[in-house]
């Protein structure tokens, strides 16, 4: 339950917060639930601007106060003045794509492993409503909440620590639309399942404020022509993407995988490449980084436990 502004009264002094019971539930003007809080040893909440949200949370044993607050941070400088561009996907979640010329790649191995475990699960519910399917469904939602939080946060590092000061993501804002005519865009039976489960606007949204914390600018460009173009000599042909994984041109004959090419495109329209010739090796041979149930990390795939 979500408390607003109006619903609730804080008393930092007595660290009490009393609750509204609402219009519906109130018998008098006074009527409300009166809470005791108690916050950890390095929180405290007379010295936050404002705290503008109470959340009553049932963990499963009891219930929990969360306090939504404004505070100020202190921002780090630009790790760098590099770039890396993002491109976000159905089968690759993210494929990264350095200046310096090196490339990573995030499947999707563990969320479709997920949503394939929780749609047995809940088929064999008698009742889509009941409590057995609202907690398959609010544990399916934590994990990939969780995903995506600890995904943002890698990806961020990573970048300070390769001094990327940049970060350039296809923004996929229309994905789910059609090419004007009102209807949405098939991506094929699979693919429009996919499509419409992973919530890029939201992983986005995190990348944003987790970077500029570090100093990093998000910048949010078109992905019009970025999945046909070349990134080595800007051939743009449709055909030439083999396969979902495979991009090869025909014209100066790269061979590179196809969602880093794609993430390549995307950080060209920032900062276009190095006048000097570099190798293209690196289109085809990506790193690849696993998520890690047992850690709940991400790690390169040689080094992911079994």
């Amino acid at each position: 339950m979500t408390f607003k502004a109006a619903g609730f009264k804080l008393d930092t002094q007595y660290n009490r917060v009393r609750l509204s019971k609402g219009s519906n539930l109130k018998e008098y003007w006074s009527d409300f639930i009166l809470c005791e809080y108690k916050t950890r040893p390095d929180v405290d909440l007379s010295t936050v601007e404002s705290v503008q949200q109470v959340r009553a949370v049932w963990t499963g044993d009891e219930w929990e106060l969360h306090f939504v607050c404004k505070v100020e941070i202190e921002v780090a400088e630009a790790p760098g003045e590099k770039t890396v561009g993002v491109d976000l996907g159905i089968n690759n979640f993210a494929a990264l794509a350095y200046e310096d010329g090196h490339s990573e790649l995030y499947p999707l191995n563990c969320l479709k492993q997920d949503d394939y475990y929780f749609s047995k699960r809940l088929a064999r519910c008698d009742d889509s409503d009941s409590d057995q399917a609202t907690r398959l469904n609010q544990k399916k939602s934590a994990r990939r909440t969780h995903y995506f939080h600890t995904l943002s946060k890698h990806i961020v590092q990573r970048c300070v620590d390769e001094e990327a000061g940049t970060i350039v993501v296809g923004d996929l804002s229309g994905i789910r639309e059609g090419e004007g005519n009102g209807e949405s865009k098939n991506w094929g039976k699979h693919g429009n399942l996919d499509l419409h489960s992973w919530a890029f606007d939201r992983f986005i949204d995190l990348v944003e404020y987790k970077s500029e914390m570090e100093g990093i600018t998000v910048e949010r460009v078109s992905e019009r022509d970025t999945s046909k173009s070349c990134s080595c000599c800007g051939r743009n042909r449709k055909s030439n993407r083999v396969e979902r994984g495979l991009y090869v041109c025909d014209d100066c004959g790269v061979v590179a995988n196809a969602d880093v090419n794609g993430a390549e495109n995307i950080r060209q329209k920032v900062s276009p490449s190095p006048s000097e010739d570099r190798s293209n090796g690196w289109l085809a041979q990506p790193s690849t980084f696993l998520f890690d149930k047992e850690t709940g990390a991400f790690a390169p795939q040689e080094q992911v436990t079994s």
